[in-house]
């Protein structure tokens, strides 16, 4: 299972369209450092969820692209899942969909698709009880 400070280092590269620097993934949340982004980088790298996506100029130095692995979402979802199982008994899967419904992320048009794809996952999933 991923710590949090790795979860935030892999959240920040899935959710960028680009590759990114070390420094640049410092840069985009509260709390990271540098040593860090780079140690978490380093181990992110042996287990395959991050690559090497080229060399760039930052200053007078050299640094790696990162982007994600093509295993992230499934790392991240993995990690939800575990943390959803460890909460299970508390929080109802209702009041998780209607949390992430709720969240202000998409437009109302995304919304719309997102429930009508949650409610063909639900009919796909009762045919198997």
């Amino acid at each position: 299972m991923l710590n949090q400070r790795e979860m935030d280092v892999l959240s920040i590269l899935c959710g960028s369209d680009k590759s990114l620097t070390a420094t640049q993934i410092v840069g985009r949340r509260k709390g990271l450092t540098q040593s860090t982004v780079t140690a978490v980088l380093r181990k992110m790298l042996r287990e395959n969820l991050v690559e090497v996506d080229g060399v760039t100029h930052s200053g007078k130095v050299l640094s790696r692209m990162y982007k994600p692995s093509a295993t992230c979402l499934e790392t991240i979802t993995e990690h939800f899942k575990q943390m959803y199982s460890s909460v299970a008994y508390i929080v109802s899967l209702r009041d998780v969909c209607a949390y992430l419904l709720e969240m202000d992320t998409e437009s109302d048009a995304e919304k719309k698709n997102e429930i009508a794809q949650m409610k063909k996952a639900v009919r796909e999933y009762e045919k198997t009880l």
